[in-house]
């Protein structure tokens, strides 16, 4: 039986004034993000599921789903996290995704 830790961080977003239980690396850093290649290769994954479910809920609500380029997603949140480098990773993706629904 294999069994997966992954850190239980809580996060408070700031832009929704929500705290949230954050599993794994969304709860870090963006400079932990971006410190080693096993890292971001972590944090792009993370950021894909993350921001499916952002649209999922999106739908689910009859809200508008984010508009860009699946492509662009990690780099549009690296540009947000090389700006702040110690907003969690969440938090980056976040204030990416509500600036894409613009």
């Amino acid at each position: 039986m294999l069994v997966f830790a992954a850190p239980v961080c809580p996060v408070s977003a700031q832009d929704s004034r929500v705290s949230v239980d954050m599993i794994g690396i969304g709860g870090m850093s963006c400079a932990h993000w971006r410190s080693t290649k096993e890292h971001l290769l972590e944090g792009t994954v993370w950021i894909y599921g993350f921001w499916t479910g952002l649209n999922y809920v999106a739908a689910a609500s009859d809200q508008a789903q984010a508009k860009i380029d699946m492509a662009a997603i990690v780099g549009e949140v690296e540009k947000t996290c090389a700006q702040q480098t110690l907003k969690t990773l969440a938090s980056a993706v976040w204030v990416t995704y509500l600036g894409s629904k613009r």
